[in-house]
């Protein structure tokens, strides 16, 4: 299919004038108008009902003055006309067509399909009521937990895509905040502060948006919520698996490629436990780290407007000036007078911010008393090394202390001892042990109703099991 045909040959010509920012703001209005949160299904899109659009556009002054000479007096019939021109131009080109209602036969109007497809872009780049939440990472997880429910393989399959969107929405904040940055940037060669954008974005976006994502709605939290979660989908029953990976394979065909011979359930499963690992351990921190910038930046450049003046109406810019419309002679002769008057000057710090006295700074440093070796200082040395080092476990430290017990079959934490210091802490790290990178090869933590109480500290109670491989994991040449 070819786009630019009749009737889209020109599809973008109404793009392309000068008023161009009002007729994207009219496509705004008419997206949200036909297909938004608060569209009117009951009415249709008349005639009249579009030139109402754009005579509210008009009502606008930036964009008013896009389609008329600024401080002219502008009759309503003009305004009528202008309205129903670019409507003329909108029908012409391809965005809007002629529709008929099938009830009453009555002409209307519609969005075309490319005219939809391409007015909802312009739409959703200035709605950011979808980005309010973590809808996406919540979206996931509920579709996870309604396949549990109900093993439905459209579920997973839904997961999955909203799995895949996770790391396009912080992508999206992380271009936000570089988009600011580059305002910021402009704003600053301009000689102004960016005051107002600055405030709206504390005010409004960050106090009633990003604060409560990353903190009471934030993606980590989702995250071990979802890894909970998929660790009970891997541990489904093995006839249960191969009824949902049919199902699969007759929705979703192109999983018999990508799977590569292993189980279609577990290869969407460990994808969508990638996508969301990814986007918090990738790009949540990159998004912390834009926002730092950009609020480094404009404290930077706010600091410097506080404290300097460039103004060409300020002395320094009076003299810079001067000097640029004056011969090399009188610059030489300028510059050379500022120099014998700035020579006579001394800079020195106030004293109640001194942080040493004068006194300190003069003192002798004193030698260094030699090294000695003895006995002692080796048994103290030996004893702090061993403190640093006696709760510090790696993963495959407390994979080797429990593989062994697991042998006999499924092991609860409840069942591990906690006789001494040692054995509390590798209770404590067997779940984050059994979710690593290696232990999820090798053994599946599953969370129990039952809560986990002993003398030490209480927590959820976790069902520690080994991993089996399946025959047709192990044969699988796409197997990890």
């Amino acid at each position: 299919m070819q786009f630019f045909t009749p009737p889209h040959e020109h599809f973008f010509r109404p793009l392309t004038h000068d008023n161009r920012e009002l007729c994207a703001a009219v496509l705004r209005q008419l997206h949200e108008r036909v297909h938004g949160a608060n569209a009117d299904y009951a009415e249709a899109l008349t005639r009249d009902v579009v030139l109402g659009v754009v005579l509210r556009a008009l009502a606008d002054p930036a964009l008013r003055a896009l389609a008329f000479d600024a401080g002219r007096s502008v009759p309503a019939e003009e305004e009528r006309s202008y309205a129903s021109e670019l409507l003329r131009k909108l029908r012409e080109h391809g965005w809007l067509e002629d529709y008929r209602d099938p009830i009453d036969l009555r002409p209307t109007l519609k969005l075309s399909r490319a005219g939809k497809a391409f007015s909802e872009t312009f739409a959703r780049l200035d709605d950011s009521r979808t980005k309010t939440r973590q809808r996406n990472m919540r979206s996931a997880r509920k579709a996870l937990l309604a396949f549990l429910d109900a093993h439905d393989a459209d579920e997973l399959l839904d997961a999955h895509e909203f799995a895949s969107r996770v790391v396009q929405d912080l992508q999206d904040d992380v271009e936000y905040f570089r988009q600011l940055i580059q305002s910021l940037t402009r704003e600053a060669l301009a000689q102004k502060v960016a005051w107002s954008e600055f405030n709206e974005f504390v005010e409004k976006r960050f106090a009633r948006e990003y604060a409560v994502r990353l903190v009471a709605d934030s993606a980590e939290r989702h995250r071990g919520k979802i890894t909970e979660t998929l660790d009970e989908v891997r541990a489904l029953a093995e006839d249960l698996r191969a009824q949902v990976d049919g199902h699969l394979l007759q929705r979703a065909p192109w999983l018999e490629q990508e799977a590569q011979g292993r189980s279609p359930m577990l290869w969407l499963s460990d994808r969508i436990e990638s996508m969301v690992h990814a986007a918090c351990s990738l790009k949540l921190p990159m998004l912390r780290s834009e926002m730092n910038n950009y609020v480094r930046r404009f404290t930077s450049l706010l600091r410097q407007a506080l404290s300097l003046d460039y103004g060409a109406e300020s002395a320094l810019g009076r003299s810079m000036a001067w000097l640029k419309d004056r011969p090399a002679a009188q610059r030489e002769l300028l510059l050379d007078a500022l120099a014998a008057r700035l020579a006579t000057c001394e800079v020195r710090l106030p004293g109640g911010l001194l942080r040493w006295t004068v006194r300190d700074r003069e003192a002798p440093v004193a030698e260094p008393s030699p090294l000695v070796v003895d006995a002692a200082s080796r048994l103290d040395a030996a004893l702090r090394r061993a403190e640093a080092e006696a709760f510090a476990f790696s993963d495959q430290d407390v994979l080797q202390g429990l593989l062994p017990r697991l042998a006999q079959g499924p092991l609860r934490l409840a069942a591990l001892p906690v006789a001494t210091a040692e054995d509390v802490v590798r209770v404590l790290h067997a779940v984050g042990a059994a979710r690593s990178t290696e232990g999820r090869h090798l053994m599946r933590a599953r969370k129990c109703a039952d809560r986990l109480r002993n003398a030490f500290f209480e927590s959820d109670d976790y069902e520690l099991d080994a991993a089996v491989q399946t025959p047709v994991q192990a044969d699988a040449p796409g197997h990890r």
